[in-house]
């Protein structure tokens, strides 16, 4: 008999005890050989470059933040059209705020080593590197205050090379908080991917005071993950630098809204689709992919 409250999905296992219960040995195994099959289409110099005591510190974090996923009853609304692009191996542009950056790799559906983080140079910005190279997630070192200028001339190589998918946080590395940076509109514009605004919240999570006020997910809660249309910026040539960011800036606090919204049970699963309906405002008319030349 199905236990009530207990998703039949749910790769948790109940004792009569009532305390869950996890073949750590048999998961630790096959998230090893995960691992190392998507640090073979990493580039190589992405691992040495970062130092060796980082990156073995990095990998039972990793294992930490999955088992946490794992006791976690998850939902994931609105990734539908953006999963297929993935599955037939387009790539996308992907932005989501700095500080929901923990349980965002779990919504990365593409080709391990086809998609890069920009990271900023600093310290913190060597331990995210190091724990992104677990999840199969390549990275680009720079940021608005160091290396801003190489960071974006990369981002935009990438880009017209078209062989990766690309993420950023538009607020980071050092905010203000929920406010998009110029560079990351000059990208909007200038690329032919589709832009998608993703948010994820947790029900248990520790919110520590930074300026970013930065969540840690923790276990045995409800983890929602919400993605909006594909935004096309770069077919409205007429566009500001200052009005593709507004776009993107609102874009995002939107799909936060109704991530927390459903998250709360404020909203309904059905709603929370028709909010992200792409002929809706404040997708359309950006969620209309330009006309092939």
């Amino acid at each position: 008999m199905k236990k009530r409250g207990v998703s039949p999905r749910s790769p948790v296992l109940t004792q009569q005890s009532g305390f869950p219960f996890f073949p750590l040995s048999s998961m630790i195994h096959r998230r090893v050989i995960d691992f190392l099959f998507k640090l073979k289409h990493l580039n190589k110099s992405e691992m040495t470059t970062l130092p060796l005591q980082l990156r073995i510190a990095s990998y039972p974090v990793s294992l930490l933040l999955r088992l946490f996923r794992l006791t976690n009853r998850c939902q994931v609304i609105g990734f539908r059209e953006y999963r297929q692009r993935l599955n037939r191996g387009e790539h996308v542009l992907i932005a989501f705020w700095h500080n929901q950056g923990l349980f965002m790799p779990f919504v990365w559906f593409g080709k391990p080593g086809r998609i890069k983080l920009i990271v900023s140079r600093s310290k913190d910005g060597d331990l995210i590197a190091s724990l992104l190279l677990w999840f199969g997630i390549g990275n680009i070192r720079g940021s608005s205050s160091r290396g801003s200028t190489a960071a974006l001339k990369e981002l935009l190589r990438l880009d017209r090379k078209n062989t990766d998918s690309i993420v950023f946080t538009p607020d980071g590395p050092k905010g203000p908080i929920y406010k998009v940076k110029d560079g990351i509109g000059y990208l909007a514009i200038s690329s032919k991917k589709p832009l998608y605004l993703q948010s994820v919240c947790c029900t248990k999570s520790k919110e520590l005071h930074s300026w970013d006020r930065f969540r840690i997910p923790l276990p045995f809660g409800c983890a929602t993950w919400v993605c909006s249309p594909g935004l096309y910026l770069s077919g409205h040539p007429g566009l500001t630098l200052d009005e593709a960011g507004r776009i993107i800036e609102d874009g995002l606090n939107f799909i936060n809204r109704i991530t927390e919204a459903l998250s709360a049970g404020q909203i309904t699963e059905k709603e929370a689709r028709a909010l992200l309906d792409p002929e809706s405002l404040p997708w359309r008319p950006y969620s209309m992919a330009p006309a092939a030349s």
